[in-house]
């Protein structure tokens, strides 16, 4: 039986557009690699620890941040979204441990301080008049006036502003919780989604150890993409684009000269 193939680094692929060329670049140097059509946990994992080679039924969930422009023609410098993808990777108990004890100890007051500063002002200001206005509503209602119901409006404006900076803030600060990686989570990397818009999900994959990126990939053979299919992706690319102009044209010149 025919093994599926596992790509070199150093392998053309010359019907790979930039954003794929960018997450292939992306990844860990290991001397096998791999592309898979589909979800990370929709893949069939091997029971091989992605490090050593050891046989085992662990696994090690695996987060990785990525980040993505707002379009797809965005350049690298301009504001991007934060995506974080978690994959539970197979890895023995020694090889976990070793990772556990490299990841860098983390700091309770840092990562509180990471998260609130940027919006520190805000929710300094937000926090002022919330007790400023919670007051004025409490002695309004000591009073019994008529529209004692209505200034609690402002104290309740002011605590959805103070709710909605700390959602911001812990929103955007997800990346810094995220594990840091370490050369034992490397031992399997994977990139990205770099598929098309009209395309499943697929990921680029770099391997260190040569058993379990074989073992990877007779579990998937029928998910290998290989550069065939890259060659039928852009053909279709360009056709659809095409067909998207001429529908374009045919309808300016309906608009333009028939109505």
């Amino acid at each position: 039986m025919s093994h599926p193939s596992i790509e070199r680094p150093g392998r053309s692929r010359a019907h790979r557009t930039r954003m794929q060329r960018r997450a292939a670049a992306d990844l860990a140097d290991h001397p096998y690699r791999l592309e898979l059509v589909g979800t990370l946990h929709a893949l069939a994992w091997p029971s091989i620890c992605a490090s050593c080679g050891a046989s085992t039924d662990e696994r090690l969930t695996v987060r990785k941040v990525f980040w993505r422009p707002r379009t797809a023609y965005q350049r690298p410098s301009r504001y991007r979204r934060q995506i974080v993808t978690a994959a539970d990777l197979p890895y023995c108990t020694e090889c976990a441990a070793r990772h556990h004890a490299l990841v860098p100890a983390r700091s309770l007051v840092r990562d509180l301080w990471r998260m609130l500063w940027p919006v520190l002002i805000p929710m300094a200001g937000a926090g002022y008049f919330l007790m400023l206005t919670l007051r004025i509503a409490l002695e309004e209602q000591s009073r019994g006036g008529m529209n004692a119901k209505y200034v609690w409006g402002l104290p309740a404006l002011f605590a959805f502003i103070l709710l909605w900076c700390l959602m911001i803030a812990w929103w955007s600060s997800r990346a810094d919780r995220v594990e840091k990686q370490t050369e034992v989570t490397r031992a399997c990397d994977f990139s990205d989604d770099v598929s098309w818009f009209f395309e499943r999900e697929r990921r680029i994959y770099a391997m260190q150890n040569q058993s379990f990126a074989q073992a990877l990939a007779d579990a998937n053979r029928d998910r290998v993409w290989s550069a065939d299919d890259d060659q039928r992706s852009e053909r279709r690319m360009l056709t659809s684009l095409a067909a998207v102009g001429v529908a374009g044209v045919v309808v300016w010149i309906y608009v333009v000269f028939v109505l």
